[in-house]
C-alpha cells in the first residue's frame, strides 16, 4: 500500500521539501539521511521510509509501538490493548475506527501534525 496516497499525494516539489525538512539530502539523484544507517536510496524509497517513521511516531501517543521492521522497511506495530501486531496501514485503520473517523482524514491529520511539529 502506498502510504503517500494516505497523505493526499505529494508532488515532486513537496516530496523534495518534505525530505529536506526531515534531514534528508540529495546527491546524484539518490537520497541519504544521517539518522539512518542506509546507503543512498531513490526518492520513492526515501519518501516511504520517512512517512513510515513519521506516521509510526504520530501513533505513539495512542499507545502504538513499533515491534519490528521487515527487510523492505515495513513497520509492524502493536497497541497497548495487546492485540496482535499489524502493519502500519492496518494500525491506521484500527485507530481511525476506534476514534470514529475516516481513515484518510485520520491519516492526513497525523501527517499534518507531524509536519507542523517539524516546522
Amino acid at each position: 500500500m502506498k502510504l503517500e496516497r494516505h497523505v493526499g499525494g505529494l508532488s515532486l516539489a513537496r516530496k523534495v521539501s518534505y525530505l529536506t525538512r526531515r534531514g534528508w539530502a540529495e546527491a546524484e539523484g539518490e537520497w541519504t539521511c544521517a539518522e539512518r544507517a542506509l546507503g543512498p536510496v531513490p526518492l520513492k524509497r526515501a519518501v516511504h521510509l520517512q512517512l513510515t517513521d513519521d506516521l509510526c511516531r504520530a501513533l505513539a501517543p495512542a499507545g502504538w509501538t513499533v515491534v519490528g521492521y521487515s527487510p523492505r522497511g515495513y513497520a509492524q506495530l502493536q497497541d497497548s490493548k495487546g492485540t496482535r501486531a499489524c502493519s502500519l496501514p492496518a494500525a491506521l485503520r484500527r485507530q481511525a475506527r476506534r476514534e470514529g473517523r475516516l481513515v484518510a482524514d485520520f491519516t492526513y491529520s497525523l501527517f499534518l501534525a507531524v509536519m507542523l511539529d517539524a516546522a
